[in-house]
């Protein structure tokens, strides 16, 4: 009898766990897709005229404390071809420098965008990879240095 006690209790244990992991896997999911549909907090459009260039802010879920952001790059011919970069420091998001010709967009200081091989080049002083960004950048990217 007892040991039939214990099973229900596991049983029950074992029920709760698997509820709190699904919400927080609700939670995460919701929270990407906040992130990822998020309006952007600054937006400009490229030298050439043929992309948009948005800086995103991240919080909720991903990023309780704030503080980082990733670009999304809109082709303006085709607007469903978006390319996100990975998560950096919003302190480095600098438009000031925005630069392109034929092959390379320098979306910020820190970033270039290669528009022939469709991936980031990210030179930002002290960055480091993040795991969220396996769920933000859709891009490849190459990242480090001092850009």
């Amino acid at each position: 009898m007892a040991d039939q006690g214990k099973s229900v209790h596991m049983k029950k244990a074992v029920l709760v766990a698997f509820g709190i992991a699904l919400l927080a896997l609700f939670g995460l999911g919701t929270s990407l897709y906040s992130t990822l549909q998020a309006p952007a907090s600054v937006s400009v459009v490229s030298p050439m005229g043929g992309y948009v260039i948005e800086s995103v802010r991240v919080t909720g879920l991903l990023a309780p404390l704030g503080g980082v952001a990733y670009l999304r790059i809109i082709d303006r011919q085709t607007p469903s071809t978006v390319y996100r970069t990975p998560l950096f420091a919003t302190q480095h998001i600098d438009f000031s420098k925005t630069s392109e010709d034929s092959r390379y967009l320098d979306a910020i200081v820190w970033v270039r965008f290669d528009k022939q091989a469709q991936r980031f080049s990210i030179g930002m002083p002290q960055w480091r990879a993040d795991w969220r960004n396996r769920f933000i950048s859709n891009t490849p990217f190459e990242a480090g240095g001092n850009g």
